[in-house]
């Protein structure tokens, strides 16, 4: 009997699973994916952000359009952020809410990844401009779900580092 029941409660978790993804499906990048071929920006590193509460977010950028995001770290300590970071790849990698598009056009740089503030995965679009190869400043970001726009000051360095990831994902093709 309690086999019973662990394979019906099983049964039913499993089609309220397929069903949660058909209610609420992931979100679609208004960007597509195009390589970037000029050089407005460096590539053999990765840009990082450290806010005023200590925390250290870092983004790698690729020349296919691809854009990698990591966890907030709760240290300004760069060194001591890629020894967690390199351990914490496969994680990140297979998270899809790390993962995003970016376009350069000019001095403007836009990005779009996935988020998940509600029971599906949106997109957050993040406008800005490169002041120059190893800083980028986002100005501005927009959450899908609920259609609202933020006027931010995010800053970006550029920090050369020879263990990037490769951008080789299963989301984005």
């Amino acid at each position: 009997m309690k086999t019973m029941i662990l394979f019906l409660f099983i049964g039913s978790l499993s089609i309220c699973m397929s069903c949660c993804s058909f209610l609420f499906p992931d979100e679609k990048f208004s960007i597509q994916r195009a390589d970037y071929n000029g050089n407005e920006l460096k590539f053999d590193g990765y840009y990082y952000r450290q806010d005023t509460s200590g925390n250290t977010l870092i983004l790698f950028l690729y020349r296919n359009g691809i854009i990698l995001s990591t966890r907030a770290y709760p240290s300004c300590d760069l060194d001591y952020v890629e020894n967690i970071m390199v351990d914490e790849y496969d994680k990140i990698r297979k998270d899809k809410t790390r993962w995003g598009v970016f376009i350069v056009e000019y001095d403007k740089i836009e990005y779009e990844k996935w988020t998940t503030p509600t029971e599906s995965i949106t997109v957050k679009k993040g406008i800005g401009y490169i002041e120059t190869d190893t800083t980028f400043r986002i100005t501005e970001n927009y959450f899908s779900y609920n259609n609202k726009k933020y006027l931010v000051d995010e800053v970006y360095h550029f920090k050369q580092f020879a263990n990037k990831p490769d951008s080789t994902n299963n989301y984005i093709k």
